[in-house]
């Protein structure tokens, strides 16, 4: 009797017996549901690699290169134009035409969120502002005309004729920001307000350092209309205003980019990368006011123009 009671199996091995059973089958019930995801787990990763991709050349890749290709080529051509006299009414005309449908853009764009308001709202303030320039420098809007004086180096007198001999062209500046920033007030896009205030903002800052003196000037590029205004610039390696507006457009260009990456919708990070980018043109542009430059480069660049 006490031969069987061994033989046979206890109560605690019969519980572990059942318990191993029930784990193994528990086991491939769980390896047979995960065989599908298994088998695609590859492909949805290659998925979700390509549209990371694709959000990333569509929200930061693009609007990059269209913001440089659209800035190059805009100055490149007001520059050109500038240097022929045949064609200045007309690119003054032309360029006001713009300017009335940018405007109209502005306020038709200003309250959608889209990629394409995005791109069509910064375009509308970029046109904008080409018109200001084009409009000054075409001789067309400017200022009072004043006897040119012979002064040598930045002065208090110097600066209020600066002012003066381009009152009207300041004030149209003036006229427009204010405009823009009443449509835009409580509009959703402002995108097209802020890219003209940028544009305003660091012209102002790369004026005035001409004006306090600077290394790179080339008054070659200057159009006969508004010639004058060579006498208000100074050559100079560096003045006091040019670390702080460096420091600022840093500053300024690294807070539009880090909006970039703190908006989550599609139009908000492409609107930030091309405003964003344009300051970092700015910034560059007042690199090439005291950076050490080959003249050879401008004298092909003049000829080219001329």
């Amino acid at each position: 009797m006490s031969s069987l009671r061994s033989e046979q199996p206890s109560l605690g091995d019969q519980l572990r017996a059942e318990a191993s059973g029930v784990q193994e089958q528990l086991t491939d019930e769980l390896l047979t549901a995960a065989e599908p995801y298994a088998a695609t787990k590859p492909k949805r990763l290659s998925q979700v690699a390509s549209l990371f991709f694709k959000l990333s050349l569509t929200q930061h890749t693009l609007p990059a290169v269209y913001t440089v290709v659209f800035w190059w080529l805009s100055t490149a051509l007001i520059i050109y134009f500038n240097f022929q006299p045949a064609l200045r009414t007309a690119l003054f005309v032309s360029s006001f035409g713009f300017a009335s449908l940018a405007l109209w853009m502005l306020v038709r764009f200003r309250n959608e969120t889209s990629v394409r308001a995005s791109y069509l709202t910064f375009t509308a303030g970029s046109l904008l502002w080409a018109f200001v320039e084009v409009s000054f420098y075409t001789g067309f809007i400017v200022g009072p005309p004043l006897r040119p004086i012979f002064s040598i180096g930045p002065s208090m007198e110097t600066f209020f004729r600066a002012v003066h001999q381009s009152l009207y062209h300041e004030l149209l500046v003036l006229g427009l920001a204010t405009s823009l920033a009443v449509f835009s007030w409580r509009a959703k896009n402002k995108f097209g307000f802020y890219t003209f205030l940028l544009f305003w903002l660091m012209h102002q800052s790369t004026k005035l350092n001409v004006f306090f003196g600077v290394a790179n000037i080339n008054r070659d590029f200057i159009p006969e209309p508004v010639s004058a205004i060579a006498q208000y610039m100074t050559i100079a390696s560096m003045n006091w205003l040019f670390p702080i507006s460096i420091t600022v457009c840093t500053i300024v260009s690294y807070r539009l980019l880090r909006r970039v990456h703190e908006s989550t919708a599609a139009w908000q990070k492409v609107g930030y990368v091309l405003i964003g980018m344009m300051s970092l043109l700015a910034l560059l542009e007042h690199w090439l006011l005291v950076l050490p430059l080959d003249k050879t480069l401008w004298d092909i660049a003049i000829k080219r123009f001329h």
